[in-house]
């Protein structure tokens, strides 16, 4: 089995670190750590799969002017790159934390760029690989993007796993991939309503299911349900949650473990950026 991760929204990760929490407009921190890592939801999810020993594609778009970071990144762990080179730069996303709270700051992916620079060529994969489409479209692309190469990949019996949000969740999930990720609240745009309750979540279960054989809904830092079984988080010292559902979608990819993959997703948060956990960990 081989897998090929889809990354048309690359980005540099940086987490910076505060010592105590903002208290008020204008306060400066100096001399404050600061962490860089090149990142994207499909090329965590393709860095995870390649620690754990899968043969690994990742494709998508890079900017001409800061690509080495990434294809430094993709030659340190044997991911096959498959991205586009484009004019211009790839965009830089920020994760502000401190002692009990954060946020992030995410730029637009390459505005401007159309979808017909998209040269996605499946005919290198076989029957029974698996496509993994992760994370936000490009500002001016289509939202059934996703849609149509799910379509193109049924059609060569290649497995698809869809982890998305807003409208290209919703008309990606309307071409029946074979998995899909959303979290709670990005249910009500696929159900009509966000899941509280154990038995929301079996309902929710049951209602994705009629259209993808497997669902997984991430619920936070309480952990993760897998076709109406849930897995609690294990309780860790948060540094940086940006690639925890990444890591758990691929472990789940892999190993079809739910407890392992929540167990990966928790390490996760235990990194700053969008560094992958040892797997030790």
């Amino acid at each position: 089995m081989k897998y090929h991760c889809l990354c048309l929204s690359p980005a540099i990760d940086a987490s910076v670190t505060l010592p105590e929490a903002p208290r008020g407009v204008g306060e400066v921190f100096k001399d404050v750590p600061a962490v860089e890592n090149v990142g994207g939801k499909g090329l965590n999810v393709a860095r995870w799969l390649a620690l754990r020993g899968a043969t690994v594609s990742c494709g998508g778009f890079l900017g001409e002017e800061n690509a080495r970071p990434f294809e430094d990144e993709l030659r340190r762990y044997g991911i096959r790159d498959c991205f586009t080179r484009v004019p211009g730069a790839t965009r830089r996303n920020e994760m502000i934390t401190w002692p009990g709270g954060s946020f992030k700051v995410n730029q637009p992916a390459f505005p401007g760029l159309r979808e017909e620079a998209l040269g996605l060529d499946l005919d290198e994969l076989e029957s029974g690989d698996v496509v993994i489409l992760s994370g936000s479209l490009p500002k001016d692309f289509p939202a059934n993007c996703y849609a149509r190469i799910i379509a193109a990949c049924h059609a060569r019996d290649i497995t698809t796993v869809l982890d998305a949000s807003g409208a290209a969740l919703a008309a990606g999930f309307a071409a029946h991939p074979d998995v899909i990720k959303p979290n709670a609240d990005e249910c009500e745009a696929l159900v009509g309503f966000v899941p509280k309750m154990p038995a929301d979540f079996r309902q929710v279960t049951r209602l994705l299911k009629e259209k993808v054989s497997y669902p997984i809904i991430s619920d936070g830092a309480r952990g993760c349900w897998f076709d109406e079984t849930f897995v609690p988080a294990p309780s860790v010292s948060v540094v940086d949650t940006t690639a925890a559902g990444d890591t758990l979608l691929a472990e789940w990819c892999f190993s079809r473990d739910p407890v392992r993959a929540v167990a990966a997703g928790s390490a996760a948060c235990k990194m700053p950026g969008s560094q992958p956990p040892p797997l030790s960990l």
